[in-house]
């Protein structure tokens, strides 16, 4: 008997919470209304459809580490180096341009005398070098706008920041830099959640201005790729040997990665149980293309050795007994090896 559609919208948006958590969810009222659910139901469908089809995902990051050096000087230097010496414009949170060596000195002065002002040495962060970036291919001018229109909604507030776009590598990025006062003094502290909402943000602006983008979590895309830090990438250009960095990981980085996805790997699991007792014919084609899409996951090829032999365990089980209907139950205290087996009534959150 198929599943209704009240009950499979419920458990999209179940199940679609923990693969796409709203990081603020918390402190907005409860889904009390149809037409809250109704218009949670459709972002959810329109989320799901994105990551399906793998839509280019945004990088939204924090370059200055709270450890390094602060203060005006450090300041200084990054405008210098955003700027290109005064070479590639800046656009400040008015939208006014600053470019040449003058322009950028003035800059750095009001900055330094201006407002709450930035004193020369500081044993915290006065600013925030933000980093957006798209993947090779990406609109540039899309790019900056999107931006544009990202830190206006973000730190409208009347607080002071600056952004430049750069031309000269393969993947469009802006950098914006944000004094951390606001005008009513207040520092700005962002958390975990903060960045994942500026990478919501900056991808629906990606999507007002013509270019797919997506900001999902990485456990949600199995990705387990390693990205090196900056001292890796510059001891490589050197032809150093990075001591304890390695691109690829070993048997224990592959074990907890496993571990870590395993949220992941039953969400998606019920959302494809949901779809594929849907009475909807688009659903039950959902169904198959969720399954296919957490079997390419990246996770999926870096699976530990232990996992990949149960895994072929399953397949040849199955092989040699092709009319089995009901999967073999685990022994006590073992939890279930594989994600997708062909049980009708897996145990799903209701």
């Amino acid at each position: 008997m198929p599943f209704s559609k009240t009950w499979v919208d419920q458990m999209l948006l179940n199940w679609g919470d923990r693969l796409f958590p709203d990081p603020f969810r918390h402190v907005g009222a409860p889904r009390m209304s149809r037409g809250r659910l109704q218009r949670d139901t459709r972002r959810m469908r329109e989320q799901l459809a994105r990551t399906l089809r793998r839509t280019p995902e945004v990088m939204v990051k924090i370059t200055n580490k709270a450890s390094s050096a602060q203060g005006m000087g450090s300041v200084r230097r990054h405008l210098r180096y955003i700027s290109r010496n005064g070479r590639v414009e800046l656009e400040d949170q008015d939208g006014q341009p600053v470019l040449g060596t003058a322009a950028l000195r003035d800059l750095a002065d009001a900055w330094h005398l201006g407002g709450w002002g930035i004193p020369q040495e500081s044993r915290r962060r006065e600013v925030f070098n933000v980093l957006l970036s798209m993947p090779p291919g990406t609109d540039r001018q899309a790019v900056r706008s999107a931006a544009r229109a990202f830190a206006a909604e973000e730190f409208g507030d009347g607080r002071r920041y600056v952004f430049a776009a750069h031309d000269d590598e393969a993947h469009p990025h802006v950098h914006l830099s944000v004094q951390v006062r606001g005008p009513d003094g207040r520092r700005l502290n962002p958390r975990k959640q903060d960045l994942q909402r500026w990478r919501e943000r900056f991808a629906a602006q990606l999507r007002e201005h013509g270019v797919e983008a997506n900001a999902t979590p990485r456990l949600a895309r199995g990705q387990t790729r390693r990205y090196p830090k900056q001292a890796v990438v510059h001891m490589a250009g050197r032809g150093d040997v990075p001591r304890y960095w390695r691109p690829e990981p070993d048997e224990s980085g592959r074990r907890a990665a496993w571990t870590a996805h395993a949220g992941a790997f039953e969400a998606w699991g019920g959302l494809a149980h949901a779809m594929a007792g849907s009475q909807g014919a688009d659903d039950r084609s959902l169904a198959a293309v969720i399954t296919d899409f957490v079997e390419t996951m990246p996770v999926q090829r870096d699976r530990p050795d232990a996992a990949r032999s149960r895994a072929s365990g399953d397949v040849s089980r199955r092989r040699r007994s092709p009319r089995q209907t009901e999967p073999p139950q685990p022994a006590p205290g073992e939890t279930q090896p594989d994600l997708f087996r062909d049980d009708p009534n897996p145990g799903v959150e209701r």
